[in-house]
């Protein structure tokens, strides 16, 4: 695991080894299909957060993301949501963070993603983020792979540029406490 500074904003990635990506496809496809959505909110054409089960692959995500980042940070990273986006030829994700408004002491410190399937040209994680009163943005752009994971505090602005590819790009993401 290795953690990348963005002029005082972190985030850290990583690689998840024996993980069955295509059991996970296979769900994440099947809750694509059945418009399984996870939230109320939406782009221009679909609701992108999809409902997807735990199941034994999940699990060892999410436990090898919590044992990399409790070696690294000392810190017990605990789960609190999880969804997976599907997008299709021409599809992105807006900007945004994930941080409730509406409750802030409830919302969830760090964020993630872990990459199911990443066909090439099928887009990258774009962080915005300010560097000072006086400069409006910086972007960070972050190309990603089958099997890596990022972890990033939930305040982070992000994006993901648009597929390209003909191919899906499914990604699972999860929120956490500490």
């Amino acid at each position: 695991m290795f953690l990348k500074t963005l002029h005082q904003v972190s985030f850290i990635y990583g690689k998840l080894e024996n993980i069955n990506n295509s059991l996970l496809e296979k769900e994440c496809l099947k809750s694509y299909h059945n418009k399984k959505s996870f939230s109320d909110d939406t782009t221009d054409s679909r609701n992108e957060d999809l409902i997807i089960s735990k199941s034994k692959e999940f699990d060892k995500i999410i436990s090898g993301i919590q044992s990399q980042f409790q070696q690294q940070h000392n810190q017990k990273l605990i789960l609190t949501e999880y969804w997976a986006q599907v997008h299709g030829k021409n599809e992105s994700t807006n900007l945004h963070d994930h941080v409730n408004c509406f409750d802030i002491k409830n919302s969830p410190v760090y964020s993630g993603v872990y990459y199911v399937k990443v066909p090439k040209n099928s887009g990258k994680i774009v962080f915005q983020y300010p560097i000072n009163k006086y400069n409006q943005y910086q972007r960070y752009w972050y190309e990603t792979f089958q099997g890596d994971f990022l972890i990033f505090p939930s305040t982070l602005d992000h994006f993901v540029t648009k597929n390209e590819s003909n191919d899906y790009r499914i990604a699972i993401s999860f929120n956490f406490k500490i």
